[in-house]
């Protein structure tokens, strides 16, 4: 692998908190699909740890992780990263858990690009479909000199590149899942095809050598993840064209693009609970606020597998971890703010949740992880 120094980035921890007031709702919006987390999981299931310990201090639940489909939040990936990151001490965690992807985990879009012609087809795919799995950024194709194309990543990251431990995670999943989709649908390897060339945003640190084996030529500190894909990449045939199956799964594809944008029912109350800038209201009035009886509400909520309790257990605790890792406001506010009688009570709710006090989830995210 060839290494091209460029100028690095600035970083550091005011810069991070400062681009963090901006609009909450983002950190709380449709992150990415629950699939690439549960890759996230059994890496480190694989490695040892246990799931208590996996998901120590994230305020995630195991069994609700693993069913159904629900994106996570960019504010729950950020405490599983930091969590994962912290466990094994790998800054190249997202390339590698990205590089062991397999095509089937990106669902009907990976159908599509397993059944297309060339890998010109399947590149193109990206700008429109990648939606469907991940809602970090965009795709975009810009031309080469040479006739090829540079696929760039647009990032729409919250508070911008200010939390570069979890930017470095999401790009290097990117990479790794990327350039494993290619090898599975044209069984081109990614280190040996000439002229691809990946722009990676971060410095040499970040890569470990038994990852950047399996990388092509790297521009290092570039100002933007960016994959360079040259005429004779793009040109290559694929292993197992099939345009029937091919149209059948971008049917699929626009299926869900035109499904409702607000999303299940679920993911609309949960939506409006951490919209609320002050007390989080009752059943009745978030089903007044839906135009539907309480019993409607109930109805529509237990089909999808959840309750209006568990949604504001769920919300209750996203925003305690919010503001105890993103605010210096004492415990007691935040308790009082979240509707706790006392900052004890809190305490002992909060350590149900996340499995420690909230002074110490306080002091472990100041330190960007584990104490």
């Amino acid at each position: 692998m060839m290494t091209i120094p460029l100028e690095p980035e600035p970083s550091g921890t005011a810069a991070r908190r400062g681009a963090l007031h901006g609009d909450l709702s983002a950190w709380w919006a449709p992150a990415v699909h629950p699939v690439y987390a549960r890759l996230l999981c059994a890496e480190l299931l694989r490695r040892g740890f246990s799931r208590e310990t996996v998901l120590g201090g994230t305020g995630l639940a195991w069994e609700a992780l693993h069913t159904g489909a629900a994106f996570l939040s960019y504010a729950q990936l950020q405490r599983l990263v930091h969590q994962a990151l912290v466990l094994t001490g790998e800054p190249g965690l997202g390339l590698a858990v990205g590089l062991s992807t397999e095509l089937s985990i990106h669902g009907p879009l990976g159908v599509a690009a397993m059944a297309s012609e060339r890998v010109d087809d399947v590149v193109r795919l990206l700008p429109r479909y990648s939606r469907l799995r991940l809602r970090l950024g965009a795709f975009a194709l810009l031309p080469l000199r040479d006739g090829g194309l540079a696929l760039r990543f647009v990032e729409a990251l919250p508070g911008g590149a200010g939390d570069g431990r979890l930017r470095a995670y999401v790009l290097g999943h990117l990479t790794g899942a990327l350039l494993r989709l290619l090898q599975a649908v044209s069984g081109l390897s990614a280190c040996s095809a000439p002229g691809l060339v990946l722009h990676w945003p971060f410095s040499v640190d970040t890569m470990p050598a038994r990852v950047a084996e399996a990388l092509p030529q790297v521009l290092f500190e570039a100002p933007g993840w960016q994959l360079d894909l040259p005429a004779n990449v793009l040109n290559q045939a694929t292993l197992a064209p099939d345009a029937e199956a091919r149209r059948s799964a971008l049917r699929e594809c626009d299926r869900r693009l035109e499904s409702p944008a607000a999303g299940s029912h679920a993911q609309q109350v949960r939506e409006r609970l951490l919209a609320c800038p002050g007390e989080l209201p009752g059943l009745s009035a978030m089903a007044a606020a839906h135009h539907v009886s309480p019993r409607t509400l109930i109805r529509r909520l237990r089909d999808e597998g959840t309750t209006y309790q568990s949604l504001l257990d769920q919300t209750r605790a996203e925003l305690a971890c919010w503001w105890l890792s993103q605010t210096d406001g004492p415990v007691h506010a935040i308790a009082e703010r979240l509707g706790f009688a006392d900052a004890s009570n809190f305490s002992r709710t909060f350590r149900r949740w996340c499995g420690t006090t909230p002074s110490a989830y306080r002091r472990r995210a100041e330190r960007g992880g584990a104490e």
